[in-house]
């Protein structure tokens, strides 16, 4: 600013605030917003690197889009693009359900109920979709086990033993299973997915990615209505949500 520039004082500020028309008014997908100097440049960024507001422009970092009008909050903002990401879905050890050409990602625990839902509404869509089933230990030292186990033995090239992985997914059936952690196994994609999940900054479990990039958190209450887009049936909250959460 200018070093003649008028003085204002901060009750014309307020006053001026308090007299502004709001033509409209969205919610950013943002939690926390931290200041990143580098250099002489100050760069203003959501906590987890998606957003940052530069040179008075908003920009999602992850699809290089810039935010212009409140509609580019639904059609960029609250979507994840997984195609501009560059984000490779094999990297995070996906157990796979289906064969259709439009690809589906679902984070799910495996002891979570309302992910049993949703596991057990897609089998009635495998011809249209491909599912990528992404394992992350959430409900405690129990579910952490068990995801262990599973995606030691997801990484195995065997088919027999995959296939074993996706039925004890769907069924939720895990009798048997070992309480010991395996002494060799490649936990890379493991560590991906939950890295992966904070940075997507998910809420619970499940929590859904169309293919067009549109989210969801808990279990849809018509799994092929929200994936074709269709209007929710608006019914009552109890548990609405249908989301479960890390206690």
């Amino acid at each position: 600013m200018a070093a003649d520039a008028p003085k204002i004082s901060p009750a014309d500020i307020a006053a001026g605030l308090m007299s502004v028309k709001i033509d409209g008014m969205q919610d950013l997908p943002i939690t926390g917003l931290k200041m990143v100097k580098t250099g002489e440049q100050i760069v203003f960024m959501s906590s987890n690197g998606r957003f940052a507001l530069y040179g008075g422009k908003l920009l999602d970092v992850w699809t290089q889009q810039e935010i212009k009008d409140l509609p580019d909050i639904d059609r960029i903002a609250r979507r994840i693009d997984l195609s501009r990401m560059k984000l490779n879905i094999d990297d995070l050890g996906p157990v796979t359900v289906g064969r259709g050409k439009e690809a589906v990602l679902i984070f799910i625990d495996p002891r979570c109920p309302y992910c049993g839902k949703v596991m057990k509404d897609l089998q009635a869509l495998q011809d249209r979709y491909t599912f990528n089933l992404v394992m992350v230990p959430i409900l405690g030292q129990e579910s952490q086990n068990i995801v262990v186990q599973l995606a030691c033995q997801q990484a195995s090239k065997d088919q027999k033993v995959q296939d074993s992985v996706r039925q004890r997914l769907l069924k939720q059936e895990y009798a048997g299973l070992p309480t010991d952690n395996p002494a060799s196994c490649n936990k890379e994609p493991l560590q991906r997915a939950i890295v992966t999940a904070k940075l997507f900054g998910l809420p619970g479990v499940p929590f859904l990615i169309a293919p067009d990039g549109r989210t969801h958190s808990g279990a849809p209450e018509s799994l092929a209505d929200w994936l074709e887009n269709k209007p929710a049936i608006v019914k009552a909250p109890a548990n609405a949500d249908k989301t479960e959460k890390k206690p």
